[in-house]
């Protein structure tokens, strides 16, 4: 029998919380995306897109409301209990085609998942909170790993099964693993003691927003929306070049699940080999320009050759570095926001100020979709090229926006700032500290 000593299982036990959960969003994914993109499903996802924004708001304040209620552990929990009924009861019900409960099941699963993301990743933030960074940044970067591993397990799975199994029943093995996840978070909860306390004065009655009111937190809601805006537009050129292809419900999930093996297994490779000598190198702004820069030329590409390989070249880069060198730096970045606040500035950037943004994108391709395939009915190919010039047009906004997260670090030293040690005598800023590589110190 394997012992394992209590520092290492700090870092097995998050890891395999969130592999685990990435599994199950990866299982599920498929099977949703299998079932909705037949048929007239695409020109649904620009009002999918508007309902998930509207949706997310009152899903995280929700949670916030819990949270400040009960509990952060008892949260989290719960929210857990919540997705996995509500997708295990839906999923045997669930049909391919223009269906009110596919419709709303291909909204709830980002929606809930996000949050679940968002969470168990604070989780991970609690536990090392008082570990030596150094022991942290390897840790961190190993859970990190793990979700990732997780992403292609989850498409092997899917892939696996695809041929034996309707869409509808990934969905619901999607929901069976998240229950044991909350079985194994509840174990961790006993296990590991919280180490967030309260600030001192702490109103819970202040509005949930409050936090965002500091400059620094804004600068990361804004690079957040211009992120997820660019993301929304790559993804929407993909799946309209998948849905032309028209394979069917089983072709559909073997098209995805390929898809995403391809693309956790590529983001895995840069998580291990690329993303610490980046950190390392240019800390937090230059990590996080990394990503916008490689889509610049993916979408140069994409504007002068609208091509399925274009897309897809575009779609892969786009979401290998996003789930690997940007996810583990973008993570890093809130770590200056005090502790007490994290929660709430992490579930309002990335919970709803990205899906806000995503809204207002989904706006216009609802009005588009009207002109160019009034009822679902389209003469021939989408012309899609408007879309890698606005990418190309958002991507710089987002470099811009990126410049400046520095400089609202320096003009705003007291933010966030730990107690200097005489272990690292340095703020815990990693463009100061190179060792301070602390993933999921923030939302998702």
């Amino acid at each position: 029998m394997i012992n394992f000593s209590a520092d290492r299982l700090k870092t097995i036990y998050p890891a395999l919380a969130i592999g685990l959960t990435t599994a199950a969003f990866i299982i599920a994914k498929t099977g949703r995306d299998a079932l909705f993109f037949q048929g007239k499903g695409i020109f649904q996802l620009p009002v999918a897109t508007l309902m998930l924004a509207a949706a997310s708001l009152p899903l995280a304040m929700i949670f916030v409301k819990v949270m400040k209620t009960w509990g952060a552990r008892p949260a989290r929990i719960a929210i857990m209990l919540f997705a996995a009924a509500v997708i295990g009861l839906a999923a045997p019900f669930l049909q391919p085609g223009n269906s009110r409960l596919l419709f709303n099941v291909f909204i709830f699963i980002p929606a809930v998942f996000g949050i679940m993301f968002a969470s168990l990743w604070l989780l991970a933030a609690d536990i090392f909170e008082n570990t030596p960074k150094s022991q942290a940044a390897l840790a961190f970067s190993k859970i990190g790993a793990s979700s990732l591993g997780g992403g292609m397990l989850g498409g092997f799975i899917a892939k696996g099964l695809g041929p034996y199994l309707e869409p509808k029943w990934l969905i619901l093995i999607g929901a069976v693993i998240i229950l044991l996840v909350t079985a194994l978070v509840a174990a961790i909860h006993r296990k590991f003691p919280t180490n967030i306390v309260a600030k001192k004065g702490d109103n819970k009655n202040a509005g949930y927003l409050a936090p965002l009111s500091n400059p620094y937190a804004l600068t990361l809601l804004l690079i957040a929306m211009t992120g997820a805006l660019a993301g929304l537009l790559i993804d929407v050129q993909f799946y309209i070049s998948a849905t032309t292809a028209s394979m069917g419900s089983k072709g559909n999930a073997n098209f995805f699940a390929n898809f995403y093996i391809m693309l956790n297994f590529g983001s895995l490779l840069l998580q291990l080999f690329a993303t610490p000598k980046i950190q390392e190198k240019i800390g937090i702004r230059g990590g996080l320009m990394v990503l916008p820069f490689a889509l610049i030329g993916g979408a140069s590409f994409a504007t002068a050759a609208a091509t399925a390989f274009s897309l897809s070249v575009l779609r892969v880069t786009e979401g290998g570095l996003r789930s690997s060198v940007h996810r583990s730096i973008w993570e890093q970045a809130f770590i200056p926001v005090d502790s007490s606040d994290r929660s709430v500035v992490k579930l309002a950037v990335d919970g709803i100020g990205a899906r806000i943004a995503e809204g207002i994108a989904a706006a216009g391709l609802y009005i588009w979709v009207q002109r160019v395939a009034p009822g679902g009915a389209v003469a021939g190919p989408l012309d899609t090229r408007w879309m890698a010039w606005l990418t190309l047009a958002t991507v710089v906004v987002w470099l811009v926006i990126t410049q400046k997260l520095q400089v609202q670090i320096r003009k705003e030293p007291a933010i966030g700032r730990a107690q200097q040690t005489p272990e690292t005598d340095c703020e815990r800023f990693p463009d100061q500290c190179p060792c301070t590589t602390e993933l999921g110190k923030g939302i998702a």
